[in-house]
């Protein structure tokens, strides 16, 4: 019997390659991954704003807990209840003789505000033409 000899059929070199299956395995493999990308990334940004919405909901938490806090220091320091806490647990009223006392020295002079803590006064220059008339003077010869 003889051995019946394939002859190598021309332009199928590639096709009968060895490596042409880990060629395609690799192509699958990075399409794979390039479709995965804009999942990751989407999957970041949720997880980025889910974050961000926490921290907000943590912010207004503090602040309602802040304004509750100031209304309870406005009301600890109004002058109805330190009148009242004063006649119920110092046994404390107003006085029987009011004594008044003069003072021969000047009264001292007012404390200063630096300059940072006062609002900026807004600039006025009248002198100065408007955007409008700059622009109308432009636009006429």
């Amino acid at each position: 019997m003889a051995a019946a000899r394939r002859q190598p059929v021309a332009g199928t070199g590639m096709l009968r390659s060895p490596a042409l299956p880990v060629v395609l395995i690799l192509a699958a493999c990075a399409i794979g991954i390039t479709a995965l990308l804009p999942l990751i990334q989407s999957s970041s940004a949720t997880t980025t704003a889910g974050d961000v919405r926490a921290l907000e909901t943590q912010r207004n938490d503090q602040q309602a807990r802040l304004r509750a806090l100031e209304l309870e220091i406005a009301q600890l320091g109004s002058l109805s209840r330190i009148e009242q806490e004063a006649a119920a647990r110092f046994k404390m009223g107003p006085p029987k003789i009011l004594n008044y006392i003069t003072v021969d020295a000047p009264a001292p002079e007012a404390r200063k505000i630096p300059g940072r803590y006062l609002a900026e006064e807004p600039r006025k220059d009248s002198d100065s033409p408007s955007l409008f008339e700059d622009i109308v003077d432009w636009l006429t010869p």
